[in-house]
């Protein structure tokens, strides 16, 4: 692969090198900005250039923003812009430094980027010759599974959604489904104790739970997919990665006398988060590799379309009173536009993916 490496770090020399040396163990061809010749062109068209023809780009971020070119830009964010929308773009941040104010705007953007590159820090040349070579590595494995397939990855998530988890139970069900699709877990494997235990420990008691400590949990295999569940909740994992979590959509399912039983805004937002946030443990945990470099997430509602939803300062105000929903389907399915998604999204941006999923679910219960 054509790799160009994008840069403007205090000391940068030694940097570039490193990064010059992960490509090169790889077998792969790095270029920098010094490796073109004299050219009509300015040196920022060059480079612009450089990035249009590589198959990914290496960006090197430390604590300067860099001088602004024509655009308003500096030259490292116009490269980033011209190759995130081309080819992979994998992000490299200096730890402890202290950023300019405009370079902490452009980390911001790279990080809240969530549909194509992968994002590690570094402090030293050796540090970042080391996440240079795992990320290149990485990006190798999931290219060589072929394809990624967003509207296969969303068919996957959608027959994972319960068509109904018992009678009069209000279900918040979130699904991540990772790509390219590929076996990411052997029979073998997903009958593991060390597994199972694993998963069961965290989905329990980490800190990203979607289980409840005080109730009893089962444990099952349902045609090639581990299942854990209690009651109102579950867990559900399969030999492609794709993880299913299923939790109470209301934090109180019985409300007190004369209240209204309504969906609060801030308890789903809650449970999304936390739902992305054991999804991309699951994976961390089952895929060092990082084989699934993709995700998309599906969120649905299931047996609660008929509540009502209100901020948690509207229900405090006035628990007995309030608009109920008049929809008459029993499930709202939702999902991000566009769907697919960095797999470092589910811990990088989990809030705000969180936040968006449930503004989408809002509407579909109020409209």
């Amino acid at each position: 692969m054509r790799v160009f490496v994008s840069s403007v770090i205090g000391g940068m020399e030694s940097y570039r090198e490193a990064a010059a040396q992960a490509t090169g163990t790889l077998d792969h061809e790095p270029r920098m900005a010094e490796d073109y010749g004299a050219s009509s062109s300015t040196p920022q068209e060059t480079c612009l250039r450089g990035v249009r023809e590589a198959d990914v780009t290496v960006l090197l971020l430390g604590a300067r923003y860099g001088a602004r070119q024509e655009s308003g830009l500096s030259a490292t964010h116009e490269e980033y812009r011209e190759a995130r929308g081309r080819s992979p773009v994998l992000a490299f941040v200096q730890e402890n430094v202290e950023y300019e104010a405009d370079q902490k705007e452009f980390l911001g953007e790279v990080q809240d980027w969530t549909s194509g590159q992968y994002t590690a820090d570094f402090s030293t040349p050796d540090t970042l010759r080391d996440a240079v070579t795992r990320g290149l590595h990485q990006l190798e494995l999931s290219l060589a599974a072929g394809p990624t397939d967003e509207n296969e990855m969303l068919a996957r998530a959608e027959q994972q959604i319960p068509a109904v988890y018992g009678y009069g139970t209000d279900i918040l069900s979130v699904v991540v489904a990772g790509g390219p699709r590929q076996q990411i877990l052997r029979p073998a494997q997903l009958e593991g104790e060390d597994l199972s235990e694993a998963l069961m420990q965290e989905a329990l008691f980490g800190p990203a739970r979607i289980l409840e400590s005080t109730q009893g949990t089962n444990k099952r295999l349902q045609e090639h997919t581990l299942v854990i569940e209690q009651d109102t909740a579950s867990f559900r994992l399969d030999e492609l990665g794709t993880v299913s979590i299923a939790q109470s959509a209301r934090k109180e399912s019985r409300p007190r006398s004369g209240d209204l039983p309504v969906l609060i805004k801030e308890d789903i937002s809650n449970r999304v988060e936390r739902a992305l946030l054991f999804a991309g443990w699951v994976l961390d945990r089952i895929d060092k590799p990082k084989r699934l470099s993709d995700v998309v997430v599906v969120a649905a509602l299931v047996g609660s379309s008929y509540l009502g939803w209100r901020t948690r300062a509207e229900y405090e105000a006035n628990p007995g009173s309030g608009p109920m929903s008049m929809k008459r389907s029993d499930r709202i399915r939702v999902q991000l536009s566009p769907a697919r998604r960095n797999r470092a999204a589910l811990k990088l941006g989990a809030h705000t993916l969180a936040e968006d999923l449930t503004i989408l679910i809002g509407r579909e219960v109020q409209s």
